[in-house]
């Protein structure tokens, strides 16, 4: 039996992953109205008649955006405070308007209200959808949550959005299953200009990886171009 990954709202706003499809008879009914109807204008070949293609289109789930928000790049700095320091003050002092604690150390922001845009209602309060994670990173809450099978991994894959940097990862089972009493699934962003993300807009991509997928090796032959003839046989 095939591998089941479960995905979970936890939010009422999330939108959990889902499969893309090729929509393939509505590429094929157009190759066929060109072929029809017109002269000169043609499709002489369908990505969506080419297997690797499709199943390399349809590969795991989409994320999707759950917001429309704006983004631009994030101007941070890591740094750190004493305990008796003043957060605000500091924050002020160093140029930055907001103060972020990642672990025993701070992020500091500037110009980056729009962080703020995706503070949503849990029942302990408001809770941030964009966090710094510094080196111009923001962990992106999502609203839901995914369980794996023990022994698999799940891979975020970047999808081609204009201006939105999506770091490459691998995430084991027991830290993913382990999110959902921690808020649920997030992801790593970089805005790279200013740009506008849309509800229901594909973001990313998730694909199920098995432990031995990650424990696979590799070896590489060599022909050799000028092979010994034997001996009493002429060399081809």
């Amino acid at each position: 039996m095939a591998p089941a990954v479960q995905f979970t709202a936890l939010q009422p706003w999330a939108l959990v992953p889902d499969k893309h499809r090729v929509e393939r008879a509505a590429a094929r009914a157009e190759r066929d109205a060109y072929a029809e109807n017109f002269r000169y204008l043609r499709i002489p070949r369908l990505p969506a008649d080419c297997p690797p293609w499709v199943l390399g289109q349809e590969l795991g789930w989409q994320v999707r955006s759950p917001v429309t928000v704006p983004m631009s790049p994030l101007n941070d700095l890591g740094v750190a405070l004493a305990s008796a320091e003043d957060a605000p003050r500091t924050g002020r002092l160093l140029g930055r308007e907001g103060l972020w604690q990642r672990g025993p150390d701070w992020i500091a922001t500037k110009q980056a209200e729009w962080l703020h845009l995706g503070d949503y209602r849990t029942p302990a309060g408001w809770e941030g959808m964009f966090v710094p994670n510094g080196q111009g990173t923001v962990e992106w809450r999502l609203g839901w949550s995914a369980h794996l099978p023990e022994h698999t991994f799940l891979m975020v894959m970047p999808l081609d959005v204009d201006g939105l940097d999506i770091p490459l990862g691998v995430i084991s089972a027991k830290s993913v299953n382990a999110m959902r009493t921690r808020g649920g699934m997030s992801i790593a962003v970089a805005p790279r200009r200013p740009l506008t993300v849309t509800r229901g807009q594909p973001v990313a991509r998730l694909v199920l990886l098995h432990a031995d997928t990650l424990r696979a090796t590799a070896t590489t032959a060599a022909d050799d171009p000028h092979p010994e003839s034997r001996p009493g046989q002429e060399a081809e």
